[in-house]
């Protein structure tokens, strides 16, 4: 299922204590902290205990509150947060509640596989197809995706960008630990021009996760009857944040000689100690070579060059686009601006970040906010982009302070967050664009505030008066 069972299903006896255990609205991934929430009662007394355990250990609540109704009964709300690991797919969290009132105490149990989502591992590996020949070599391509939950996944395969393949429900095998993997082949043809094909898999409403190949073949114009070659470009299966480094591989065999070189350039500039080797098989020579390359924000435009030269001849040319191996990871960050005494607009600014797809959530105290105007990403110069959202808030008949969050998720990495609290007392103010100095009395600016004020009520009145008119 794509969502967790967030409560249990139970059915009260009026007057009985009971207990509830819910989890998460939605799954999370390893290293975020989730919330769990028991509640039970009615209890006579306050004299309630309540204890968490993960597994067979003990976890300290984080937060409690007792409630009593207008019968003098008393009910214990609970929770405890707990951050996840890969490894709780086969753990459980319970709630165990006890009151004199009790024969037993009462327990509630939550598998965490319920609220968790690992996001798979992913590569293409490449072998020759049985059915493969000179002149039309075909390549039995195989995705692995490795160590995921939960079980379901969409599989797409492309090639240069375009659908070739789609799997709804691949087949998939359990791992020791309680997670999944699978393996799905497509037979591929190595064409003289080259095809970049890549293998994408979906877990629920996640952005897709992908491992990228470069396949091409060429024939070589040496020896008996013209033996061919074939080529692979294989990059990282995932993306890569600036300021660390990703391998390219390059392999291909049927080489008639062993005078091959290989040279890697990132835009026109060599790179430093790539690995290559030049070793025999039966009558031919196999070839590899790999390079690390470092990542930067800035590439997102920048591009890789690799160049093979087979005696003096250039046997292979290819060209790397970075942007599809890296993910610069967003800065979030949030305004505000008094409009007026009730009217505060709200802004969450998500600047530079790539790719483009982003899913940006207001909360107000931990609750969905929903109202914000909609908006889309716009692209910077260096090729990354930046998305702001707009939300107004009345301001006016609220006696305590709000918390504004601002959860933008990028990709499958952990969610990045800004909060805004903005004050009661706060909200009255008002900065007007020129300071009317020292000299200006007081009550020139009262009024200034109360005529944009009448002048806001005095539009809202025309245009509602003008829309029921045409009514």
């Amino acid at each position: 299922a794509s969502r967790p069972r967030c409560a249990d299903m139970l059915f009260f006896v009026a007057g009985q204590p009971f207990i509830t255990l819910t989890g998460p609205a939605e799954r999370a991934a390893p290293g975020n902290s989730v919330p769990f929430n028991c509640t039970a009662g009615p209890f006579s007394s306050q004299d309630i205990s309540v204890t968490w355990m993960k597994d067979w250990d003990e976890h300290p609540a984080s937060a409690q509150r007792l409630v009593t109704d207008d019968k003098g009964n008393y009910s214990i709300t609970s929770k405890v947060w707990l951050t996840l690991v890969r490894q709780d797919v086969s753990s459980e969290i319970t709630c165990e509640v006890t009151h004199g009132d009790l024969a037993a105490p009462l327990h509630r149990t939550m598998n965490l596989s319920q609220v968790l989502r690992v996001v798979p591992t992913m590569k293409i590996t490449a072998q020759p197809s049985e059915a493969s020949t000179p002149h039309h070599q075909r390549v039995n391509l195989t995705c692995h995706a490795s160590h995921f939950y939960p079980s379901h996944l969409h599989l797409t395969w492309m090639e240069n960008r375009h659908t070739v393949h789609t799997e709804p429900a691949p087949q998939v095998t359990r791992n020791a630990d309680g997670t999944y993997s699978l393996e799905h082949t497509w037979q591929a043809a190595a064409t003289p021009n080259g095809s970049e094909f890549a293998c994408w898999v979906v877990q629920d409403e996640q952005p897709p996760v992908q491992a990228n190949i470069t396949l091409r073949a060429q024939a070589s114009r040496l020896r008996k009857g013209g033996s061919s070659y074939s080529y692979t470009l294989q990059g990282p299966p995932q993306r890569s944040e600036p300021g660390t480094s990703i391998l390219l591989k390059y392999t291909s065999s049927g080489f008639h000689t062993q005078h091959v070189t290989v040279a890697w350039l990132k835009n026109n500039h060599t790179l430093p100690n790539p690995q290559t080797s030049v070793h025999p098989s039966r009558d031919t020579y196999n070839v590899s070579s790999s390079v690390r390359v470092p990542l930067q924000a800035e590439d997102v435009r920048s591009q890789v060059f690799c160049l093979v030269m087979h005696k003096s001849k250039l046997a292979f040319q290819k060209t790397i686009n970075l942007d599809q191996y890296l993910r610069v990871s967003p800065a979030v960050t949030m305004s505000q601006a008094s409009m007026s005494s009730d009217l505060v607009a709200i802004t969450c600014h998500v600047q530079r970040f790539y790719p483009q797809s982003v899913q940006l959530t207001w909360l107000e105290n931990c609750d969905t906010f929903k109202g914000a105007e909609p908006s889309t990403p716009k692209k910077n110069v260096d090729g990354t982009y930046t998305l702001e959202s707009l939300q107004w808030v009345n301001a006016s008949g609220h006696g305590s302070e709000r918390v504004f969050t601002c959860k933008v998720q990028h990709e499958a990495q952990p969610p990045v967050w800004a909060n805004l609290i903005l004050s009661p007392a706060a909200r009255g103010t008002y900065k007007p664009i020129e300071n009317p100095g020292p000299e200006t009395p007081a009550l020139i600016f009262v009024a200034f505030l109360l005529g944009l004020k009448l002048l806001l009520v005095t539009s809202f009145t025309v245009t509602y008066i003008h829309r029921c008119w045409n009514l």
